[in-house]
């Protein structure tokens, strides 16, 4: 007992973390990791909307690139269609669907 008086023993003894703590301690960790999103050119903004009024025309499947603050996303489907008011693209892949939003596309290949 006398051991762990002497020194730093008394805080060695008495380690635990609270999960409040630990969650904290997650949430920074992550936030370390997060990243910017890239600003688009108005070429790279065109290559988009080719690429995507390509496919809804010619009903070829598109491969968009989506931003995520951790890790970007690849989606592939065909666009269903266009809402030029809020900013979306519906695209279709197998039996599902998803809006995608303007702001959150890097990039799109056909």
């Amino acid at each position: 007992m006398g051991k762990r008086l002497q020194g730093n023993g008394i805080y060695v003894s008495s380690r635990f973390i609270i999960p409040q703590h630990r969650e904290a301690a997650v949430r920074q960790m992550q936030e370390i990791n997060r990243r910017v999103k890239p600003n688009l050119d108005e070429q790279q903004w065109e290559m988009v909307a080719q690429a995507l009024s390509e496919s809804i025309r010619e009903h070829m499947p598109v491969t968009i690139h989506v931003f995520g603050a951790f890790e970007n996303q690849e989606v592939t489907g065909m666009v269903i269609s266009v809402n030029t008011f809020r900013k979306k693209v519906k695209l279709s892949f197998d039996d599902d669907w998803e809006w995608i939003r303007f702001e959150d596309i890097i990039a799109a290949e056909v």
